[in-house]
């Protein structure tokens, strides 16, 4: 599960995609952040556009059309073309594409129905793709993140699950680490979930 010299985009501009670039980096792969794709040669995109100062809780009654397309139809848009930026930069031959998204997506979340609905878009994309661009050499899949690494109040959300969590702190980049390396090319739209095991 090597990621060394590999190179790979993070596209977002939170914290989420900073920290999981400074992840990537310590385990030795060439990594940039960016809000877009951009030009390759790259071997792996990461999509983690999620960040904590607009991830901010709102009753559904009181969404307005701006703030509901700002979760939504951005993220979504978002999404979108990162996949298909990233698929010209990896220009013919192949890599791995990972998109993130909280839990929220397999949950809802309460106050947090604009930003649950964006994750399980990007879910259901990361299938999708995968099963379109697999025979290309694409490997397109998912990580699913604990909601407290990217929800501004993630108690607002309400629980992931009414357990304590198997392990305590997870950390996505090893997960992250695997999806990204030539070792995963044979997975096509599965979702790894580290969340310590709050849902399972």
């Amino acid at each position: 599960m090597s990621v060394e010299d590999l190179r790979i985009r993070v596209v977002g501009g939170g914290g989420l995609a900073r920290s999981l670039a400074m992840s990537l980096g310590e385990r030795g792969a060439i990594v940039t952040v960016s809000a877009s794709v951009g030009d390759g040669p790259l071997a792996a995109v990461v999509f983690a556009p999620w960040d904590r100062s607009v991830m901010t809780p709102r009753p559904l009654v009181e969404l307005t059309d701006e703030e509901f397309g700002a979760a939504w139809q951005d993220t979504m848009d978002s999404a979108i073309a990162t996949c298909i930026g990233a698929r010209e930069a990896f220009a013919g031959r192949g890599g791995s594409i990972v998109l993130t998204f909280p839990t929220t997506a397999f949950v809802g979340g309460a106050l947090h129905a604009h930003w649950a609905a964006a994750a399980e878009g990007v879910h259901i994309l990361a299938k999708s793709v995968a099963r379109q661009w697999g025979p290309e050499g694409i490997a397109v899949n998912a990580v699913a993140i604990d909601p407290a690494l990217v929800l501004a109040d993630p108690a607002s959300a309400g629980p992931v699950s009414i357990a304590q969590p198997a392990v305590p702190d997870p950390e996505p980049a090893d997960a992250l680490a695997f999806l990204c390396s030539t070792e995963a090319r044979s997975l096509a739209g599965q979702t790894i979930t580290v969340d310590g095991g709050l849902w399972m």
